[in-house]
């Protein structure tokens, strides 16, 4: 079995499936960063090898990005060695993230709550309600054209944001 291990620094960005949200996000991160740090997906629920759904490549074609090469991972202990931050879609990601990896001492977080780092309590960073986060709903289950734009600009919208976010604390 390959392991598969990110490179220090790494943003992770994880979804259920690794075939429509994360892959999206990395590689809009990956263009905005340029690189640095690196980022990378995986999902909580993905089977190994999957391309990324053909809505997603669409989307990301639409913004000069292309996931054709986009194979899906799940996430496991290795994955996590090497992330700086792991960037969740959904609370209930977090939650099932926390009761898999509960020994995960890095910083966790979700996409739609730019910059808070709720990796020191089960349900609230420094008073921050996980909940009031800005879900990023998997486009998946709809299917539809106009689901997967969303998602698309939402996704884009809240990279910016984390960008913001991560340049005032240095990083990238």
């Amino acid at each position: 079995m390959e392991a598969h291990v990110t490179a220090r620094g790494t943003i992770l960005f994880v979804c259920s499936g690794n075939t429509c949200r994360s892959p999206l996000a990395a590689a809009l991160a990956a263009a905005r960063w340029e690189g640095r740090p690196p980022c990378a997906s995986a999902g909580l629920d993905a089977v190994p090898g999957c391309p990324a759904t053909a809505e997603s490549c669409d989307q990301a074609r639409d913004r000069g990005l292309d996931l054709s090469r986009h194979r899906s991972r799940p996430l496991d202990a290795a994955l996590l060695l090497g992330a700086d931050w792991v960037l969740l879609m959904t609370p209930d990601q977090l939650a099932r993230f926390r009761a898999r990896f509960p020994g995960h001492a890095g910083r966790v977080g979700l996409l739609g709550l730019p910059g808070v780092d709720l990796a020191s309590s089960v349900d609230t960073a420094a008073g921050v309600d996980a909940g009031a986060a800005e879900t990023v709903d998997d486009p998946y289950r709809a299917g539809t054209t106009t689901a997967y734009a969303r998602m698309a600009d939402q996704v884009e919208r809240l990279v910016a944001a984390w960008t913001a976010e991560l340049r005032g604390r240095n990083a990238p």
